[in-house]
């Protein structure tokens, strides 16, 4: 009788631990998830923020200025083709669609390319 009395209290006991365990285990992730989905939103907007200021190059021009490079010379010598500007540019697709959406920045090398790209083919994309 006894026995069977102190395997009943250690099986509550046991229950008890393991309850508590998946608490706080249920209670870290929640915690967890709510700081880092606010990181991540901080993040998103600085990153948005860095980009939209970043200055490509020593002439001053920003990430707009860029973009606006870039889509002159895509439709003024490539006839809109996304493809054929990035294959001018040496860049992938995709990387030219991040530049689109403001995903990725624009960096020097693209506007300088660009610029040679416009001044050999006779275009003003300026």
């Amino acid at each position: 009788m006894d026995l069977t009395r102190n395997l009943q209290r250690l099986d509550g006991r046991r229950s008890r631990h393991w309850l508590l365990l998946a608490a706080a285990s249920v209670a870290g992730i929640a915690a967890y998830l709510l700081l880092h989905r606010g990181r991540s939103t901080e993040s998103k907007i600085t990153l948005r923020q860095e980009r939209k200021e970043h200055i490509v190059d020593d002439l001053g021009t920003d990430q707009h200025a860029a973009w606006q490079i870039l889509t002159n010379l895509r439709e003024r010598a490539f006839a809109g083709s996304d493809e054929k500007l990035a294959l001018a540019l040496g860049r992938p697709q995709d990387e030219v669609t991040a530049w689109a959406v403001g995903r990725e920045v624009i960096d020097d090398d693209v506007v300088i390319k660009a610029r040679s790209i416009a001044r050999l083919r006779g275009i003003a994309i300026e």
